[in-house]
């Protein structure tokens, strides 16, 4: 079966089309020779409001830019938060997130940063299709695309594994939940549209 990840055209919790590259291309190619990104561009990239980044910063869901800027651990968080925001609660999506890494504001707890969790659900999300997310064999995958992960401290591997396996199957819930919304508005807008009586 084709992967149907890798068809979507924008990179996850983004607006940027892929345009073939991988996520590592992505990121590398935001933050190179850069100390960060303006708010202004976290914006152009994930066309979200200007309020609702800095009240994910006040609430603690996102660590504070330095000096105004956001790193690519800011960035992917954001990124993460705003890929699940449409099928789940997003008080769940950052209790996950402290699962995971802790307070958004203390590095020395985290299991993995946010910018190699990002790469590793792309990565995956490039192979997969529905079927693999939904069945045991997306533990296997998981395993394979997360070879590499040295984790800091015991347990450490198990919350990457365990955060990815809950991710994915967010993002691919959300996919089908905007397949559903778009087949909706086909079959019952039709519907509408045909029922509906002209002014008199």
């Amino acid at each position: 079966m084709e992967p149907y990840f890798k068809q979507e055209i924008y990179f996850p919790g983004t607006v940027v089309e892929r345009q073939g590259k991988s996520a590592k291309e992505f990121l590398d190619g935001l933050f190179f020779a850069t100390r960060g990104l303006m708010l202004s561009q976290v914006r152009e990239i994930t066309a979200l409001e200007t309020s609702v980044i800095q009240n994910w910063v006040n609430r603690g869901w996102v660590q504070k830019p330095v000096e105004k800027r956001y790193t690519a651990n800011h960035l992917t968080r954001i990124l993460l938060i705003n890929m699940l925001r449409d099928v789940t609660k997003l008080e769940t999506i950052v209790q996950l997130l402290t699962y995971l890494n802790g307070s958004a504001n203390c590095r020395e707890d985290d299991s993995i940063s946010e910018s190699q969790l990002y790469l590793y659900l792309c990565d995956i999300l490039d192979e997969a299709d529905y079927e693999t997310i939904l069945s045991g064999r997306l533990d296997r995958m998981i395993e394979e695309r997360a070879a590499d992960y040295r984790e800091p401290f015991p347990g450490g591997r198990e919350k990457v594994v365990n955060a990815l396996k809950l991710i994915l199957t967010y993002y691919a819930a959300s996919r089908i939940k905007v397949r559903a919304d778009r087949l909706f508005k086909t079959i019952i807008g039709e519907e509408e549209a045909l029922t509906e009586k002209p002014f008199v």
